[in-house]
């Protein structure tokens, strides 16, 4: 796949943006360290991360609206965007005290029964319910769409490629460092790099949506 590809612009694209807006928050909030910006809690990146995601939802929730023929796509990406803004700034933790990205803490006796059955129920069985919507939806329509050649699926794979990619980073990153002997700076470094990556999905999933936004209000006019 050659750099002219359009998914590859938008990464280009969103890449440079990424980088542009991280060396304004720097300079503009008088922040020491690139750290500081990047990946503490909170911090800059991860509040435009957020917003972008939340912008996102409320172009997904217009485009339900006007769009009939696809509601159901673009209400599953509403929900999905807004979780996603949601997981950004740490939204679990307010609502339950505790990490729910930690497997762990689902079995231990240390948390209530009756809070951890309430995050299963209000917050990872609606991620599953809308994870299994869109496999569903794409498996339906991505064959298809693949052999005809459509931007959105090449877009799609990229998307999930980074997304891949940033979990890998913060999942499995903190378990294979000790082993393979990367010390804390390095452990930083790689938090820094997949925070980067974070908000360059962010910005690259903004810059695919605009234009079928656009068709969809377009279309309803």
């Amino acid at each position: 796949m050659s750099l002219t590809h359009p998914c590859w612009i938008h990464l280009v694209w969103a890449t440079g943006f990424s980088l542009l807006m991280i060396v304004l928050a720097k300079w503009g909030m008088a922040l020491p360290e690139w750290q500081d910006v990047i990946s503490s809690e909170n911090g800059p990146v991860e509040r435009m991360s957020a917003a972008l995601w939340f912008m996102g939802a409320v172009w997904c929730l217009i485009s339900a609206w006007v769009a009939k023929p696809f509601r159901v796509e673009w209400l599953v990406l509403t929900t999905l965007l807004l979780l996603f803004g949601l997981r950004e700034l740490d939204a679990h933790r307010w609502a339950t005290g505790w990490n729910l990205d930690k497997l762990a803490n689902y079995w231990n006796p240390r948390f209530p029964l009756s809070e951890r059955m309430l995050v299963l129920g209000l917050m990872v069985v609606p991620c599953i319910v809308v994870g299994g919507i869109i496999c569903l939806r794409l498996w339906q329509t991505m064959g298809q769409a693949w052999r005809a050649g459509e931007s959105w699926v090449s877009h799609l794979v990229l998307g999930v490629a980074l997304l891949v990619l940033c979990l890998t980073l913060d999942k499995v990153g903190p378990y294979v460092f000790p082993v393979v002997g990367v010390g804390e700076s390095g452990q930083i470094i790689v938090m820094q790099i997949e925070e980067f990556f974070e908000f360059v999905l962010a910005v690259f999933t903004m810059a695919v949506l605009w234009p079928y936004l656009q068709e969809a209000i377009n279309g309803h006019d």
